[in-house]
Order: C-alpha cells, then structure tokens, then sequence
C-alpha cells in the first residue's frame, strides 16, 4: 500500500477508517502511529541532551561536538513537538515541517553510513587523535557503527511512511469538509 495518493480519493467518499489510514501492522490509525513517533523521538531526543550535558559537565566532551549535538538534538525535539501540533490542529503546514526535518535527519543518517562504509571517517566513538585502527576490536567497532546506521536509516524510513499516510489523511480529510482550516488559523 503506496504511502503517496496515486488517485485522488472524491470527496463525497471520504472513510477516515478506511485502510488507506492504517499502519503499523493494520493495528493502529495513522494519527496514533504519527502521535507514538512523536513521543518516541520527545523521548529520544531528551535523553540525548541529558547525556550530552551531562557529559559536558563532566568534561567527557568538547564544547564545540556538544554545542552541535545539543543543536541537533533541540530541533529534533522542536520537530516532534511541532508533530504533535500538527496532528492536534490537523495543520498540514506543520506537518510538512516535520517530514522536512525528518527527510533531512535520513539524509544526515545516510550520509554517515556511507562515510562509515567508505572509510572516511574512523568511527563515532574513535578518538580524533587515532589515526587508523589498531585492533581487531576498533574493526568490529565500525561495522557495528555502520549496521546501526543503516538500522536507525530504515526505522526512520518506515517513520516517514507513518507521518506521510497522516499527512495523506489530513489533506483527505480537508478536502472532504471543504474548508481548510489553516486558512482561518
């Protein structure tokens, strides 16, 4: 079942329980799979700045990687918020802010898979000042690194899927009911 309208459902025939609208394994409705996304990637995303600054206050990282890791960890936290206002106010606007957000963050992921996969960088978790890999174990390091990325790649994928079928949904529904209510926002 394609994520993306291939036709454009009349509008006399709008079902917002139709199975076009359904996800997550035919188990739950587009909107509270996008509303579990959300809160998944709140959580996520909060734990990644407590870490952060956490372990900036304990001098385990430089001023400068944490600065950019709380930068992106805060927009990402904006961006499921905003989810979840574009779910509540059934704002497409919103909505395609995030799928921005989250088409950008797969692209940042895929980038460091295929910088992982190429060599260009040591590893995540590598000192700077190392160059090379010594060991059998700083091997293994980067495979696990680069397997973990292209997980994290494909379960924000089927993310998207998810936001893209609530999207669907929104726009759908809006056409039905003739009125967009952005416009009287």
């Amino acid at each position: 079942m394609s994520c993306v309208p291939t036709q454009r459902i009349h509008s006399s025939t709008f079902n917002p329980t139709h199975a076009d609208y359904i996800c997550c394994f035919q188990q739950l409705h587009a909107n509270t799979g996008s509303y579990l996304i959300a809160v998944f990637h709140v959580v996520v995303s909060s734990a990644v700045l407590s870490w952060v600054v956490k372990s900036l206050e304990t001098g385990d990282k430089s001023r400068t990687e944490a600065g950019l890791e709380i930068a992106l960890a805060s927009l990402a936290l904006l961006a499921s918020l905003a989810l979840f206002v574009g779910l509540r106010c059934e704002s497409r606007r919103v909505i395609i802010g995030y799928i921005t957000a989250q088409v950008a963050a797969i692209s940042l992921l895929f980038i460091l898979f295929l910088a992982l996969i190429m060599g260009l960088k040591a590893g995540i978790l590598d000192d700077p000042d190392h160059n090379g890999y010594k060991t059998i174990e700083e091997e293994m390091l980067i495979v696990v690194e680069i397997l973990c990325s292209l997980a994290v790649v494909a379960v924000e994928v089927w993310f998207l899927t998810v936001v893209l079928q609530s999207y669907r949904y929104v726009t759908q529904k809006q056409h039905y009911m003739g009125v967009d209510r952005e416009e009287h926002l």
